[in-house]
């Protein structure tokens, strides 16, 4: 297991981080969500919060996930359980060796950090993952692959000596899950370019 980043914090609040005791400009979240259009995070506000929002779906999801990849399989929540059942059965991680979960990573030049939901090794390959939930079956079908995401991790990962080879999106839904594989350098790719258009509309000091 990777050992956590000494002097990185990440204050749920604020939805910030620190390094060194030290405030970063930026998370991973601001490049990824630099051109939703007003109307997508009207709707992405809309249906957040509540007991059936996707805020708790996906804290609720996420917090299992991360512990059954650490061995721990504990019981799934009942109003959850679709999903939860759904990634148990899911075979790409079968097998699977967990190296982190729900790990921080940073570029300090970049002032920029951001949290991998899974890096695991399977069959001698590392994978940096990202585990997205959704709604229904149908849902599925329009996630977009996070490839600007799993970039900037793969990108943050490589400071400290580990270099994913493979990126992946795992989506589930009620008794459905849909794993999308793509080659790291076509995520490295697409970050660095995201992150020069990210720079370019920074207001100049």
């Amino acid at each position: 297991m990777l050992q956590p980043i000494p002097g990185l914090q990440f204050f749920e609040e604020q939805h910030r981080y620190c390094y060194n005791g030290e405030w970063l400009a930026h998370n991973v979240s601001d490049i990824v969500d630099m051109d939703m259009t007003p109307f997508k995070r009207s709707m992405i506000a809309k249906y957040k919060d509540g007991e059936d929002g996707w805020a708790i779906r996906g804290e609720t999801i996420h917090d299992w996930c991360e512990s059954w990849l650490n061995g721990k399989d504990t019981e799934a929540p009942e109003k959850w359980k679709d999903w939860i059942e759904a990634l148990r059965d899911e075979k790409f991680f079968k097998g699977a060796e967990t190296l982190a979960t729900e790990y921080r990573v940073v570029d300090p030049a970049k002032s920029c950090a951001g949290s991998l939901d899974f890096l695991l090794r399977k069959n001698g390959v590392i994978y940096v993952g990202d585990l997205k939930t959704v709604s229904s079956k149908k849902a599925v079908s329009g996630r977009k692959f996070c490839s600007v995401q799993l970039g900037a991790y793969a990108s943050f990962l490589s400071r400290l000596g580990v270099f994913p080879e493979m990126a992946v999106m795992v989506v589930v839904a009620p008794g459905k899950v849909k794993v999308i594989e793509q080659n790291i350098g076509t995520c490295l790719n697409s970050f660095e370019e995201a992150w020069g258009k990210f720079q370019a509309k920074q207001p100049q000091f």
